[in-house]
């Protein structure tokens, strides 16, 4: 009975290669069954929603998106609003597994071929000495891209790591600039129950909420870090920047939500969208006389194909892949191209550089108390079967953060450069027994967590290259960790404040905490005392490299020798080609970089819906864009110019009105279908000057 399929509206067929593969052996019969089961329910396989890929494009789009990741998806959508214009997406994997929508499988994926770009960095000095020297980034390599593998967790960083960017010549992104395209894309099931309406929004296309379980151990370590003395706080993106919380998330009824299914599966059924899913974009075509997109390459079953652009090509292929298509499409540095008989269309001597990652230390401790009895058993299993509940609806301790002050920290407290993240108290792989907890005594029937301490404005600088010209080969990575002291510097002291956290009177007492024993032996001066120099070898021996890449397709002003994007993401000498994901953030912001990513996707979708709606004729005149697709709607449509001065600026007072009671009493006005062009068409003018979700 457990694993008949659920009778759906549309046929359900399994989506993407199994989970239960990750697991041992002896857990295998247990894990097929319980995917079997997750794989027939209607809420999870969503099966009237799924992207159908076609086989074979149109000759040319007015535009063509390049990854279908956590950026792509949202940009891809958000083009396709508009009936007139025709949009492809190419994405190098295939549709999200449908297994990938159960929070508490947030790693199943990771290193498989199918689902994982599985990169690894070039050998590093000082780092990941406990793997080679070599740090691995699981990256997604599907529809939702790493929002299909990630926490989950949303985090949108601090004021002044947007303010910062506005300073160094990212004119117009500046914190009060941005916080509209973060609010655009939220639906907070929780406003006004732990996070203000004040700093969140609701009725965008993503589920913003905790997840609807978490271990006891996660709510008394927020306790201890009240004991500590943090600020109690139930949302880091609020009023307060430090403290310890249980994180909201991308979920919603106890699964995850990827941009993918938000975005692109109600998109999906535009005609003017079409979507081809395992074709690997490999190469932008440039005239190298006009300098002018005319088409895109990519390569599908072995065979490389081409399909032109009459619009703008848009790559959202992330941090590493963006850059890797510019260099192979002659744009960069010159050196690198002459090396690979590139034919350079663009010298630009950014593109690849500026390769940046949140870094830090994982540290070990032991629950003396605690056993080590599974979380995922036949009971939980049933929690989640019967009400999307229990530890497979949530992350176990990941969902679980902090952000603090080190002693290098700035001034002021506002920019808090300290994150941890926890890892214990998984329910991913079991045979599903219940474990014995009386075997306490027992020292290998204790629990462990992790805590890694993350230093989050890193001072190392890396880069990105070719090895070679085929696209279907990774990039070098060199992201030279710690290269700067500073980082080191942070770790050691995150890691003190860790240790302190985990002889708080609650973690001490009620769970015996205490650093695993013989862990980081290979390091000096960790005894009962541990010394700054023993922390800094343990970050280099057993290091926490994040997934939070930014920075290799660097976004700033035309003086900048090194920005490869202006501030409109519209890549410098090129005419119809930009770059709208992590790659362009001059400097990673200060947390999580999904909810950032999505915020830029949204702001560069209607850059380009600004710049292509309608254009001023040179009597000043509005007219549609080309002239050939004239409707009733476009009067409506009247402010959008070809001036890109004079309107992708123009956003002080687009959102001076933006305050609690605006943002309610406009949300009220404002129709609960966000897909339904026709209102947005009609609806344009109105709702030019106000926050549209």
């Amino acid at each position: 009975m457990i694993r008949a399929a659920e009778s759906c509206p549309c046929p359900i067929r399994e989506v993407g290669p199994t989970m239960a593969l990750g697991c041992s052996s002896q857990f295998l019969l247990f894990m097929s069954i319980l995917e079997s089961f997750i794989n027939g329910r209607c809420d999870l396989a969503d099966p009237c929603n799924r992207i159908a890929s076609r086989d074979e494009p149109d000759d040319s789009y007015d535009f063509v998106v390049v990854g279908g990741g956590t950026a792509g998806s949202v940009v891809a959508a958000r083009l396709s609003e508009n009936p007139q214009w025709k949009v492809l997406l190419l994405e190098a994997g295939g549709d999200e597994p449908t297994p990938s929508a159960v929070p508490a499988w947030v790693t199943a994926y990771w290193g498989r071929k199918e689902t994982d770009w599985s990169y690894n960095t070039e050998p590093q000095e000082k780092a990941c000495k406990d793997s080679d020297n070599v740090c691995s980034w699981p990256r997604g390599k599907m529809l939702g891209g790493c929002s299909t593998i990630n926490g989950m967790m949303y985090m949108r960083g601090n004021a002044a790591d947007y303010d910062g960017w506005a300073v160094n010549g990212a004119t117009g992104w500046s914190w009060f600039e941005v916080l509209p395209y973060f609010l655009k894309s939220e639906d907070n099931r929780e406003i006004d129950k732990g996070v203000s309406g004040q700093y969140h929004n609701v009725g965008g296309p993503l589920p913003v909420q905790k997840f609807r379980y978490a271990p006891r151990f996660a709510h008394d370590v927020v306790s201890a870090g009240i004991e500590m003395g943090y600020p109690p706080t139930s949302d880091l993106n609020g009023e307060t920047s430090t403290g310890f919380t249980i994180t909201q998330t991308f979920n919603d009824n106890g699964s995850r939500y990827t941009t993918a299914r938000a975005y692109l599966r109600p998109a999906s059924k535009r005609e003017n969208l079409h979507i081809i899913l395992n074709a690997l974009g490999s190469r932008v075509i440039i005239d190298p006389t006009t300098k002018k997109v005319t088409g895109v390459e990519y390569i599908k079953d072995g065979q490389k194909k081409t399909v032109g652009v009459t619009k703008e090509a848009v790559l959202s292929g992330g941090t590493i892949n963006s850059p890797q298509i510019l260099l192979l499409s002659g744009v960069g540095p010159k050196e690198t191209l002459d090396k690979f008989n590139i034919p350079v269309i663009k010298e630009l001597p950014g593109v690849g550089q500026n390769l940046h990652n949140h870094v830090g230390v994982t540290l070990e401790f032991t629950l003396t108390k605690e056993p080590d009895v599974p979380e995922l058993s036949w009971q939980s299993a049933m929690e989640y079967m019967l009400k999307r509940e229990g530890p497979l609806s949530a992350t176990g301790m990941s969902q679980l953060t902090g952000k603090v002050n080190s002693r290098f920290a700035s001034a002021g407290g506002r920019h808090p450069d300290v994150q941890f993240f926890f890892g214990g108290y998984y329910a991913s792989c079991s045979d599903g027994s219940v474990g014995d907890a009386d075997k306490i005594e027992d020292e290998k029937n204790r629990r462990s967590v992790t805590i890694s301490a993350i230093a989050l404005q890193p001072r190392s600088r890396g880069y990105l290259t070719l090895k070679s010209i085929d696209p279907t080969q990774p990039p070098l990575m060199q992201p030279n960790y710690f290269l700067n002291e500073h980082e080191l510097n942070v770790a050691a002291d995150a890691a003190r404040i860790a240790y302190r956290l985990a002889n708080t009177t609650i973690l001490r007492e009620k769970y015996g905490m205490q650093p695993t024993e013989g862990y980081g032996a290979e390091c000096p001066g960790g005894e009962n005392n541990p010394t700054d120099d023993f922390f800094k070898c343990l970050a280099q021996l057993h290091t926490a490299p994040e997934n939070h890449q930014v920075g290799t397709c660097k976004m700033g002003a035309k003086d900048d020798p090194m920005a490869v994007v202006d501030p409109q993401l519209k890549v410098y000498g090129i005419e119809g080609l930009r770059v709208v994901d992590a790659s362009i953030m001059p400097t990673v912001p200060s947390g999580n970089t999904a909810a950032p990513v999505i915020m830029v996707a949204e702001r560069g979708a209607e850059f380009i819906l600004t710049r292509h709606q309608l254009f001023k004729n040179r009597f000043g005149q509005n007219v549609p864009d080309g002239g050939n697709h004239a409707t009733n709607a476009d009067s409506d449509m009247n402010r959008w110019t070809d001036n890109d001065s004079d309107n992708e600026h123009k956003w002080d007072e687009r959102w001076k009105p933006w305050d609690k009671n605006w943002h309610h009493s406009q949300w009220e006005q404002q129709p609960n279908n966000y897909h339904d062009v026709d209102w947005q068409t009609k609806n344009k003018d109105k709702t030019d000057h106000q926050y549209v979700r």
